[in-house]
């Protein structure tokens, strides 16, 4: 819950993200992890790059929501991806963007590999060798990064996909579940319930619903 209350002078939009889309990017990024953990006030430089970005990403954002153009919902997510990003870089923790640690490049290097290999249900241990440590401590460093495992992670990841289709695409449910690499559409629909509470086509429907009110 959150409200505002402006003076007369002030000219602008306001944009609310949905604490569960900034939770994924925060899992996939230890320092918007950090930057989301307490409220800023960003002070945005003119020349800077990342300022321009977000100034962009909003402006589009903003155009899209009020547009018909094809595909606009598909562009809404994106966009406000690289709203945040470019938020997070241009703000407090701009500063600190030096040469990323070892632990950093593991763990940017691991959220690399789960958005390409989840789909094939990997175990840690093909994680692990391919980052040349081992599935114990790169547990370890991932509850560290993000406090989660890295099958946790990969289940989030999955989980993005999965909403996204649902509610992005006419692909059925049972399909879907095969494009996420589950041989059975019956223990997807269990590992989207165990995350969601709710069944796959019931999350569609609601989803669905709510963006035809707000359009």
């Amino acid at each position: 819950m959150h409200g505002f209350r402006f003076s007369r002078e002030i000219d602008g939009l306001v944009l609310t993200a949905l604490g569960d889309r900034l939770a994924s990017l925060a899992a996939a990024d230890r320092r918007i992890a950090a930057f989301a953990a307490t409220t800023q006030v960003v002070s945005l430089r003119p020349k800077d790059d990342n300022a321009g970005l977000l100034i962009e990403s909003v402006r589009r954002l903003h155009a899209e929501l009020h547009g018909r153009a094809a595909g606009r919902l598909l562009l809404l997510e994106p966009l406000m991806t690289a709203a945040i990003v470019a938020l997070v870089r241009a703000g407090t923790l701009s500063t600190a963007q030096g040469d990323a640690s070892a632990t950093e490049d593991r763990i940017e290097k691991l959220t690399t590999l789960i958005a390409a290999h989840c789909r094939e249900h990997r175990p840690v241990t093909f994680y692990a060798q391919s980052i040349g440590v081992s599935a114990a401590h790169l547990n370890r460093l991932a509850r560290a990064a993000t406090g989660l495992s890295v099958q946790e992670l990969a289940a989030r990841q999955l989980m993005e996909a999965a909403r996204r289709d649902l509610i992005f695409t006419p692909t059925p449910v049972q399909a879907i579940a095969y494009s996420l690499g589950f041989a059975d559409p019956a223990y997807f629909n269990r590992f989207f319930r165990r995350h969601t509470g709710e069944t796959p086509g019931t999350f569609r429907e609601v989803e669905r619903r709510k963006l035809v009110v707000s359009a």
